[in-house]
């Protein structure tokens, strides 16, 4: 008997073969409790149908799963009315979602990892945020300014990986210092964290550094510091960099890095004929692998960039916070869903073709594995 070829849609979330496990959830979070018929696996598939489809509207996810009623049956989902997928996203609780993805990548992770491991054995994390505009009028929790909301969006990269380690929601207004506070309480002793100059707080750096955690920064220009004293200076036709160290004597440094001792790299970028300074707390990176940890925080940026322009994180269907977070955390699933693919490809796609590719072809019954790897397809 010839087997049939199912929608890509339902092979992709095969693929996941993570069922059981977003089951175990659902029993955790009781989510289930007065269903009536629309499950949690169903809200799941219509949020991911959502990210993957680029809809806009609780109307675009409810008609297109509808008009593709038999291709949901491969993956045990259900379609549902619009006023049944809000009242979901409004009262079922997106710590489900946000566990669930907290599972894919311990599972996947021997199949995504290796971007940094054969450089630094330390695991890197790149910390950073993102702000979205939200309407004040619609959104009244999201607090920015008088007259305009907004949530930021605190992340820890995972640098190896390519994918969050950690996301915080808060509103607009709450500073990046502060939120980084909150996701970094639970970051694994001897890991790497890179930040901007947004970071720079003198209790942050001492927290860190009690803990065990290796941090690089810029450092600001207007710190107030001893005068660098003179460490190892190299100047060769290919770079030119010094090594330093120094400590903080401004009035609230003292308060929280009196006895603390920093070192501080400087390195010409000749493709911008500029010099920068880089703040770290560590004795043992070299100033080479400082430049090079500090240049490879561009990822989260990146991230940033891929999740805004591919899946639907500026828009929102629903207007409170839980439905908020729930596709925050269903498009985290679904960017580590087509960065796997993407990563399982024989050939070389750009996350932005294959998202494309995906929007344009989610329902088609083609075989993944053989559109993944023919190297002829146009765009």
């Amino acid at each position: 008997m010839q087997r049939a070829t199912i929608s890509m849609f339902a092979h992709l979330v095969q693929s996941m073969g993570c069922k059981l496990e977003f089951q175990h959830l659902v029993n955790k979070h009781q989510s289930d409790k007065a269903s009536k018929g629309f499950s949690s696996w169903s809200q799941f598939i219509a949020m991911l149908f959502c990210q993957l489809t680029g809809a806009e509207s609780l109307r675009e996810i409810s008609d297109g799963l509808f008009s593709s009623l038999g291709k949901l049956n491969h993956i045990g989902a259900k379609a549902a009315c619009r006023s049944t997928l809000g009242y979901a996203n409004q009262n079922r609780p997106y710590k489900l979602y946000e566990d669930f993805y907290y599972v894919l990548p311990d599972k996947f992770r021997h199949e995504i990892q290796g971007r940094l491991s054969e450089r630094f054995t330390k695991p890197v994390y790149s910390l950073d945020s993102t702000t979205i505009s939200l309407c004040l009028r619609l959104f009244e929790w999201a607090h920015h300014r008088r007259r305009k909301g907004g949530i930021k969006l605190h992340t820890l990269l995972n640098n190896d990986l390519c994918l969050p380690e950690v996301i915080a929601e808060t509103p607009a207004k709450v500073s990046d210092i502060k939120g980084a506070k909150s996701i970094l309480e639970n970051i694994p002793k001897g890991s790497i964290v890179v930040m901007d100059r947004g970071y720079n707080d003198y209790s942050l750096f001492k927290r860190l550094s009690e803990k065990g955690v290796t941090f690089v920064t810029r450092l600001k220009d207007n710190a107030v510091h001893t005068p660098i004293r003179k460490g190892l200076i190299q100047e060769d036709p290919d770079k030119k960099w010094g090594l330093y160290e120094m400590s903080f004597t401004g009035t609230q440094a003292r308060k929280h890095c009196e006895d603390m001792r920093f070192r501080v790299v400087q390195w010409y970028d000749e493709k911008t004929d500029r010099w920068f300074e880089f703040l770290t707390n560590s004795k043992e990176l070299t100033a080479p692998e400082v430049a090079d940890l500090y240049k490879d925080r561009w990822q989260i940026e990146l991230f940033f960039k891929r999740i805004k322009q591919n899946l639907v994180i500026k828009s929102f269907v629903g207007t409170t916070e839980n439905a908020v977070m729930t596709q925050i955390w269903t498009a985290a699933i679904a960017i580590l869903l087509l960065e796997l693919l993407r990563r399982r490809s024989k050939y070389n796609w750009t996350f932005c073709r294959l998202a494309r590719y995906f929007k344009l072809n989610l329902m088609t019954c083609k075989s993944l594995e053989h559109r993944l790897n023919k190297p002829d397809i146009k765009e």
